[in-house]
């Protein structure tokens, strides 16, 4: 008998349950259909549980479309005998459903091919909407994309109280693809999913349960170990729905009158489209159409009587999406992000197994930068200690780090016990004695080699910087082998460059001197991921990536403006192409003086392409220094927002002297393809390994559009012989300093790429996109 048991186990795919537990005292067997494992339950409960396959994380692919309609018919029969009254939909992972396999849909160019895809999602989604038994999504963790559009998909659903919950397809250039825009505004009305569509909010678990987007939050963390508290109070919710009947429609209580108006109305549908439209044109500048085509399926979705149609049309805006270039672009910036994440793809550098685990570190100097790197520490739960020469600039260290936790206080991010938590991570002093026992010391002192030279060896002389002790410096361009060559431990010193502001920009460039050891490296790298930063691995050299880029950039913005441009013809033309701001109010951010004091630098490493215009130094000189001091090349008022370009105030410091005869139809080519040549430059000479790293760096250091997947994603898709024709050009009008580097040519010659495995989609320069919205 038990032989004939087991046979017919094995036959039917059921075994004993391993990697998941049911919350009950028997353990039933399990039915492998793949990605769903079911477990049935004690005569009530159908456990639908994700588990895919060789995967960290559950995400929709090829294979979740068999396998739901497998477990499904397995349900429905287990149902039909008796055997269960109510579908448990959940996961075996951390988290329930991360959403689509981005890696599966990216090489796709044709809109054919993704609409039977589409076909076969909508087909399983409808499995889980037309089950016999009412269905619950018990969300144990992230629910982002299709994760939650499985979730929407089921008649009930509870989350736990740790999880988070969203559409965000438009940070990848698409749509929800499998229901998101048709089922949410069903649940939470139209102007909330507008709000977390079209911005790809992600809700924590009691605001999802406030908005109407799930029935019940449960508390997600255990009180000993094995409790399974929150399958087992889902289990129990679940108990409850069981004798409910099955939803019909998955609609919410009654419309409200302003929900009424807004979304069934001719005038409202009108002031909502208008109101969207201008919310996007600022917030995109009309260069990502994916929100746009959201708020199009939203709305058709609102009027469209028939559920079918109204999924059919989503796939169809979805498909349309996701072959544009745009989409293109972001998905290749996800996978940048991917990689970066993973210790193991910077082996070219370092052995990921040498990190040690930081869980606090000391920073040296307590100014904008030592302040905002000790509050980003506290912010994501780690210990610092600020070390400063005089108590007052300890204080006011200190005082900054208190004054950034009091605002997340006042919006309510943070509960008073959690603020005087989060406060109490971070002291200081001015004795080195409160240094000593860390393993890591942030240098974040003035950009002068001699002080951090004296630094290190007062570091030494008290004991603090020992063999074991590693010393990152916070330099935006100075030396890290000059600085390690007066260190004791050269091969402990590194270069751990942030970029200001540091609660903003995400970007920390790693750089890696000729001595410095793989255990350096592996921890800084690691440090800088738990800090929740995008961290890149540069050698050692002038400006290292970013400011080296932004160096030759800003060294062509100072050129124009001696041939007589207009700053703010420049700045918008620089701003239409995508970057958050044009080369003069980037200035003005940095600060005048600090550009000002990087250039030289260049000069010196690199070479007579860096000289810089004496614009910046009369600027200096002045005391005009940008937004800081509420002037530079814009004027700002008390709250530091910009007014218009001071014409008036540029002319008589002779910065500017406008001239009609000026060319701006290469602005942007000038701006630019000098970029892409100096880019080329450091892959040459090993700056950074490889163009993933340019790319990442120049979209997170610099802003630089992300829509356009990156600076080298840029030339490819431009075509590189059309960029070395376009610098061939621009050296023939403007001087040597544009003549294509050895690369650039060799790549033009042989039909190369810088990313010879992505799919290129030709990028049209066009208007805001107009959403089709019916109105009647």
């Amino acid at each position: 008998m038990q032989r004939a048991v087991l046979r017919v186990a094995r036959n039917t795919g059921l075994r004993r349950a391993a990697s998941f537990r049911v919350p009950a005292m028997v353990q039933p067997t399990e039915a492998d259909f793949g990605v769903f494992k079911v477990y049935i339950d004690g005569r009530m409960f159908a456990w639908m549980v994700m588990d895919r396959p060789g995967k960290s994380v559950n995400a929709i692919g090829a294979d979740f479309e068999e396998s739901v309609e497998k477990a499904v018919n397995y349900v429905n029969e287990q149902a039909a005998k008796g055997l269960c009254k109510v579908a448990v939909f959940t996961s075996a992972k951390k988290s329930f459903c991360v959403g689509a396999d981005v890696t599966e849909v990216y090489p796709i160019t044709q809109k054919s091919e993704l609409r039977q895809k589409l076909t076969n999602g909508r087909k399983a989604m409808k499995k889980i909407t037309d089950m016999k038994i009412p269905t619950v999504a018990a969300i144990n963790g992230e629910a982002l994309g299709g994760g939650l559009e499985i979730a929407l998909a089921c008649d009930y659903r509870c989350a736990a109280s740790t999880a988070k919950l969203g559409l965000p397809e438009v940070m990848l250039g698409v749509i929800p693809g499998l229901g998101g825009t048709v089922r949410m505004p069903k649940l939470v009305g139209l102007q909330n999913a507008l709000q977390y569509i079209l911005n790809a909010k992600q809700l924590k678990a009691t605001a999802a349960k406030k908005a109407g987007l799930i029935d019940l939050v449960i508390e997600g963390k255990d009180r000993f170990p094995g409790e399974n508290r929150f399958l087992a109070e889902a289990r129990t919710f679940a108990g409850k729905m069981a004798v409910l009947p099955k939803k019909k429609t998955q609609g919410p209580k009654k419309k409200s009158w302003q929900e009424w108006f807004l979304a069934d109305t001719p005038l409202g549908r009108y002031i909502v489209t208008n109101q969207t439209l201008k919310t996007l044109n600022k917030a995109t500048n009309g260069k990502y159409p994916a929100p746009y085509k959201a708020f199009e399926s939203i709305m058709n979705a609102t009027k469209e009587k028939n559920i079918d149609k109204a999924l059919e049309f989503e796939s169809e805006c979805f498909a349309e999406m996701c072959v544009s270039p745009q989409s293109k672009s972001m998905m290749s910036l996800f996978f940048l992000t991917d990689r970066c994440k993973k210790m193991e793809s910077q082996e070219a550098h370092f052995n990921a197994k040498d990190a040690m685990n930081v869980r606090k570190f000391v920073v040296i100097g307590a100014g904008v930068m030592g302040s905002g790197i000790a509050h980003w520490a506290a912010k994501n739960k780690m210990e610092c200690f600020m070390k400063d020469i005089k108590d007052e600039f300890v204080k006011k260290g200190v005082d900054f780090v208190k004054g950034e936790f009091e605002k997340d206080l006042k919006k309510k991010k943070l509960t008073p016990d959690a603020f005087k938590e989060a406060v109490g991570r971070v002291k200081g002093g001015i004795t080195n004695d409160g240094m000593k026992g860390y393993k890591v010391l942030i240098e974040g002192a003035v950009e002068v080699m001699s002080v951090k030279k004296q630094i290190i060896a007062e570091l030494e002389k008290d004991g603090v910087l020992g063999p074991d002790v590693i010393f990152a410096t916070n330099t935006s361009a100075l030396s890290v082998n000059e600085l390690a060559d007066a260190a004791k431990v050269p091969e402990n010193v590194v270069g751990m460059h942030f970029f200001n502001p540091v609660a903003r920009m995400p970007l920390i460039e790693v750089i890696k001197g000729k001595k410095s050891s793989s255990k350096a490296l592996a921890t800084v790298y690691k440090l800088a991921l738990d800090l929740g930063k995008f961290p890149i691995v540069c050698s050692d050299g002038p400006g290292f990536l970013v400011n080296r880029c932004l160096g030759i950039y800003m060294g062509e913005a100072g050129r124009m403006l001696d041939e007589g441009c207009d700053p703010a013809k420049v700045d918008k033309a620089v701003k239409d192409f995508g970057m958050p701001m044009g080369p003069y109010r980037l200035l003005d951010e940095v600060g005048v003086d600090v550009a000002a004091h990087v250039g030289p630098t260049l000069k010196t490493g690199l070479g007579p392409r860096f000289a810089e215009s004496p614009t910046l130094e009369k600027m200096v000189k002045a005391g005009v220094l940008g937004k800081k001091t509420g002037k530079g090349f814009w004027k700002y008022d008390a709250k530091q927002k910009e007014t218009g370009i001071d014409v008036e105030g540029l002319k008589s410091l002779g910065v500017i002297n406008i001239k009609p005869e000026f060319n701006y139809t290469d602005v942007v080519d000038r701006c630019i393809l000098c970029m892409v040549n100096e880019a080329a430059l450091i892959l040459t000479e090993k700056i950074v390994e490889f163009p993933e790293d340019v790319d990442l760096g120049m979209v997170f250091g610099t802003g630089f559009a992300p829509f356009r997947g990156g600076l080298l994603y840029y030339a490819d898709n431009r075509g590189i012989q059309n960029v070395v024709n376009t610098l061939t050009s621009l050296a023939a009008k403007y001087g040597e300093r544009f003549k294509p580097c050895d690369k650039l040519l060799q790549m033009a010659a042989k039909g190369e790429r810088f990313f010879p495995d992505r799919p290129l989609v030709p990028m049209t320069e066009g208007k805001a996109p107009t959403p089709k919205v019916s109105f009647f």
